[in-house]
């Protein structure tokens, strides 16, 4: 379950990294969209665009297995989570509301540490794809005492 200090994190404009792997442990990494917590806080769903994250969505199809890096830009407070693949599929209405919501928050984030409103603006974050993740793990990744310990 994720902890309730962390949802307050992941609710932000936090920088959303997705690790997967495919059959012979070849890494690949791609930036989603947002995230947004389950009511339960045992799952989460991120938005991915299929022309930057095919790769990412094959590995997804193939083991299920997924790492999610959420950091907030202007303290570093951060999380990794880990999980499993549920399902994939269109973005709906919500989910269009939590990406729009998530850009004007990440811009900000963006803004205040100095990236250009323009390259802000130029990210394509549509057509979405909602990927919903079973959580599994969820470790401190802010860095200081504790970095890397699971909560």
């Amino acid at each position: 379950m994720i902890p309730a200090s962390m949802v307050e994190l992941l609710q932000t404009g936090v920088s959303v990294v997705v690790g997967t792997r495919d059959a012979t442990l070849m890494p690949e990494c791609t930036r989603a969209w947002g995230i947004r917590v389950g009511k339960d806080r045992t799952s989460v769903t991120i938005f991915l665009t299929e022309a930057i994250s095919r790769k990412t969505l094959d590995n997804l199809k193939e083991n299920g297995l997924i790492a999610i890096s959420c950091t907030r830009p202007t303290d570093h407070v951060a999380c990794q989570i880990k999980g499993r693949l549920r399902t994939i599929r269109e973005a709906d209405e919500r989910d269009r509301d939590r990406i729009k919501s998530w850009h004007r928050e990440f811009t900000g984030e963006a803004i205040a540490i100095g990236v250009p409103t323009h390259v802000c603006e130029a990210w394509i974050t549509e057509p979405a794809l909602a990927v919903d993740v079973e959580v599994t793990d969820v470790f401190l990744q802010t860095p200081g005492p504790g970095t890397g310990e699971k909560i």
